[in-house]
């Protein structure tokens, strides 16, 4: 029988809604397969069912032509298929040794095999490239680094097929060329099957054998390289014969930069912020101007440069070139605090690892930026203080315990504190980074409905980063798009977007 890894009509439902219907895919060994689709497709979950992270409803997952059931990624690993996923899994406070053998420590009577251990993770990083030393605790090294480390990781624990989502997002130039000449070469030699998950369709089509685009949770496209072409993956993703519009769209070297003339936008007025040419790490030269009393949607892939920019806006991300302007003045951040005093105000997609403080109350969450105000020498006013931050939260609707563990409110709620937070603050420019990701639909209009009356009736200019293409276009007044760390178009007007132009956009090619 031909050894294959097969998943069979997987059907898979969140609160009755489907993000899988009747999926079916191979892998065999030795080949490499890119999975595509747009934002909410179903790539990530049909890898999560497939690694044995979550369980389908229906249909079936065989290996070699026998069905299995893997209870967890564990159990998936005993049967030869390793993952990779997006959020990194290894350790920082151990070594890097340590993380190679997490799970897996070798050992006799004599305890730890400590030096037999540490040579093996050497060599195994040495083959792979990677220049680490193994006695220093893994979150000395960059994200980048780490990436490369859970892959080689995956791959040393005797598997046949490895599962890899979003891997190069975090890498750059060299290191994602490495990468994948690894995967290519581990494919080849040790005849390993693999299945990856990216945006980035050049980088596919330098190392994939087949082509699987997935359009609302169905397969649209399963072909061979040489038969499916760059254009064929954008018309199956928009959804429509997009050939003649891409020609009309501006190429990306061809975005204007707005002048003083182009700068007002009919009833807006001056900008309230003007970036110019702004790059990073991430960003290749950001042109923009932003005004007070508007949404701005901003859409684009994982790894497009739409979180940097928010975030270099924040002074979270360093900025090697280009300009930042505010109501008209130059702008230079040298920490984050620098822009919350400029009125720029970000909040992170990820509430639970950088947003809220679980153990800390809603009120004093909300409070943590702006405790001096409430400060006089070394007397803090908490009764002035909690009067101020419920009011604040009244305003959002916050349901819940305010005096108890903020970990304790639902995931909207949490949501909305890291708003009262920002509202706190004062923004001028109010940065929002996917602010409904995983909250359910009631609190999802509630948290629309508080940012764009910021926005319409305080005039307080909002950029929001979102992943799903019907909230950009239901909340946003003006909306650009951005791909490999630019914006490719300029803001243009909401009512000039449609689903399938945002994805023609971010899936276009240069």
């Amino acid at each position: 029988m031909m050894e294959v890894f097969e998943a069979r009509n997987i059907a898979k439902y969140y609160s009755s809604v489907p993000a899988l219907a009747g999926v079916s895919i191979k892998i065999h060994p030795g080949e490499i397969v890119g999975l595509v689709g747009h934002n909410g497709a179903g790539k990530s979950t049909l890898l999560k069912v497939l690694s044995g992270a979550h369980g389908a409803d229906g249909g079936e997952v065989l290996i070699d032509g026998t069905e299995v059931n893997f209870a967890s990624p564990a159990g998936a690993l005993a049967k030869g298929v390793g993952t990779v996923y997006q959020e990194l899994s290894l350790l920082p406070n151990l070594t890097v040794a340590q993380n190679v053998f997490l799970g897996r420590e070798k050992s006799d009577w004599k305890g730890l095999k400590k030096e037999e251990m540490r040579n093996q993770a050497k060599e195994l990083v040495k083959s792979f490239g990677i220049d680490v030393n193994v006695d220093a605790p893994l979150g000395h090294y960059a994200v980048a680094t780490r990436q490369l480390l859970e892959i080689a990781v995956a791959t040393s624990k005797n598997i046949k097929y490895l599962l890899l989502d979003e891997p190069t997002t975090s890498l750059e130039g060299e290191q994602v060329d490495s990468l994948l000449k690894y995967i290519k070469n581990l494919a080849e030699t040790s005849n390993i099957g693999v299945l990856i998950v990216d945006h980035k369709l050049d980088e596919l089509y330098r190392i994939c054998d087949r082509i699987v685009a997935l359009v609302d949770g169905k397969v649209r496209i399963d072909g061979n390289v040489n038969e499916v072409s760059h254009e064929d993956v954008v018309v199956a993703i928009a959804g429509e014969d997009v050939s003649s519009l891409l020609d009309s769209e501006p190429k990306r070297d061809a975005v204007s930069v707005p002048t003083s003339e182009t700068s007002k936008v009919q009833g807006r007025g001056e900008p309230l912020v003007q970036v110019r040419n702004l790059r990073s790490a991430a960003l290749k030269g950001v042109n923009l101007d932003i005004y007070p009393g508007e949404v701005l949607g901003i859409y684009g892939l994982i790894g497009s440069g739409r979180t940097e920019f928010l975030r270099a806006l924040g002074t979270l991300h360093p900025i090697e070139s280009g300009s930042i302007s505010v109501q008209g003045k130059s702008f230079k951040g040298y920490k984050p605090v620098d822009s919350l005093k400029a009125g720029l105000v970000y909040v992170t997609e990820e509430r639970k690892m950088d947003g809220i403080v679980p153990q800390l109350s809603p009120i004093v969450n909300t409070s943590l930026p702006v405790t001096k105000k409430f400060s006089k020498l070394t007397w803090l006013s908490l009764k002035k203080m909690d009067s101020t931050m419920q009011k604040i939260l009244a305003r959002l609707q916050i349901r819940g315990n305010l005096q108890g563990p903020v970990v304790s409110l639902s995931g909207g709620n949490q949501q909305k504190v890291l708003l009262g937070r920002a509202i706190a603050l004062n923004p001028k420019l109010l940065m929002l980074d996917e602010p409904t990701k995983g909250v359910d639909i009631g609190a999802k209009g509630e948290i629309h409905r508080i940012f764009k009356d910021m926005a319409h009736q305080e005039q307080v200019a909002v950029v929001v980063v979102s992943s799903e293409e019907e909230e950009i276009l239901e909340v946003s007044d003006r909306v650009c798009v951005f791909a490999q760390g630019r914006n490719i178009c300029e803001p243009e007007d909401v009512a000039n977007f449609s689903v399938q132009r945002l994805r023609k956009l971010a899936w276009s090619k240069d």
